[in-house]
């Protein structure tokens, strides 16, 4: 888009250039008035109850996302904490068995050292 505008006003200033002095002139005082024009649209787009009522939309948009993702936060936390505390219960659990076994096999090679 940048590039057509570029070309369009190229070209303008290349028919101007072909024109003669005060043709350039009067050109010249049109693009002026035309750059004024262009400057209060903007502003008047960007005063517009419309552009506000857009602002205020992305705003709650935002807040909106915000607490989905606060919420989901949230939950992936309680999941984490859920799921370490299980991991933790079945580690405490395994280190028992391996215990009670270790004691057995300690068990059953003192008695087997002790009958000979």
């Amino acid at each position: 888009m940048r590039n057509s505008h570029l070309a369009i006003v190229l070209g303008i200033w290349l028919a101007v250039a072909a024109c003669s002095k005060p043709t350039q002139e009067k050109t010249g005082q049109d693009l002026k008035a035309i750059g004024s024009d262009v400057g209060a649209a903007a502003k008047d787009v960007a005063g517009a109850p419309a552009m506000k009522d857009l602002g205020s939309d992305i705003k709650q948009g935002a807040t909106e996302a915000a607490a989905s993702t606060k919420v989901a936060a949230e939950k992936a936390g309680d999941q984490l904490k859920a799921g370490a505390a299980k991991a933790g219960e079945d580690m405490k659990s395994g280190a028992k068995a391996a215990g009670d076994k270790t004691d057995a096999t300690i068990k059953k090679a003192t008695d087997a050292a002790t009958k000979k």
